[in-house]
């Protein structure tokens, strides 16, 4: 059964989406074209379905990207059914969905606009390609097998949640989650992101949540020309010269000093690597 604007709206509504998205969002989800949206919800077919949705319906600065947020929605209903076919519980499946609410609300934190742009990530949600359990995020990586790591804006990194999380993952893939392993189980747990950047252990105290997560990692690659840090450290899009960064936190201050004085924080690559 395809999903209609009912459907897309009672489940915005169960994820409890911003309030100014949800009128843009009914508008929007009004007319919903031929498009792939069963296909958003299998493990094989996710990527190329929302390659085909992105060029049927473009991410128009008009509307907000309403359009391809209530494609998506429409594909994550299928995904519910998926969920229920493979004997996973509705907990999991809104704790992996609260990502289309979180991601309205940190691009209105940089932009000042209620807009969806991460539709270019979000078919792994939908796709039972990525999975939250706990405070963090994995992605399985057929290519691996592996397990990809990802830390959400509102993680909690302390060692209790971080351990949880990684027992909960281990427990998943080789259990309820197998059916989403389509080329085996996975083999390790890697992570790319800013906050295994080693440049952070000189800007932050050793009981930090961030230095505690990165200490779970043995790192394979360092990228400190890499930018993506600016977006979730100081919620701004680069380049922006140093002296106008934000300065309204501890590790803001110290960062915005070490980039003033010609240092880079940049990325790392890193494989799970925990006692």
């Amino acid at each position: 059964m395809t999903p209609d604007k009912a459907d897309v709206m009672a489940l915005a509504a169960e994820l409890a989406l911003p309030e100014p998205v949800m009128e843009p969002l009914e508008r929007a989800a009004e007319i919903l074209p031929e498009l792939p949206l069963e296909a958003l919800a299998a493990p094989e077919t996710a990527e190329d379905a929302w390659r085909t949705v992105s060029a049927r319906v473009p991410l128009w600065r008009k509307d907000g990207g309403m359009a391809q947020l209530a494609a998506a929605l429409a594909g994550a209903c299928h995904t519910r059914r998926a969920y229920r076919e493979n004997g996973l519980p509705e907990e999991l499946y809104f704790s992996t969905m609260g990502c289309f609410p979180r991601f309205l609300r940190e691009t209105h934190e940089i932009t000042g606009r209620w807009v969806f742009d991460r539709g270019f990530w979000t078919w792994r949600q939908t796709g039972g390609r990525l999975f939250r359990l706990g405070t963090l995020e994995f992605e399985y990586l057929p290519e691996g097998p592996a397990l990809g790591v990802h830390i959400p804006s509102d993680a909690v990194l302390s060692r209790t949640e971080l351990d949880r999380s990684y027992d909960w993952a281990e427990r998943f893939f080789a259990g309820e989650g197998r059916a989403f392993c389509r080329r085996g189980q996975p083999v390790e747990t890697r992570c790319c992101s800013w906050l295994l950047a080693p440049a952070l252990a000189e800007l932050l105290p050793e009981d930090s949540g961030i230095r505690r997560f990165a200490g779970d990692y043995l790192l394979c690659g360092v990228m400190e020309n890499d930018q993506e840090f600016y977006r979730w450290l100081f919620q701004c899009e680069p380049p922006l010269p140093a002296e106008d960064l934000p300065e309204d936190t501890s590790l803001r201050r110290k960062a915005k000093v070490y980039l003033a004085a010609g240092g880079k924080i940049g990325a790392a690559r890193g494989t799970l690597a925990r006692q």
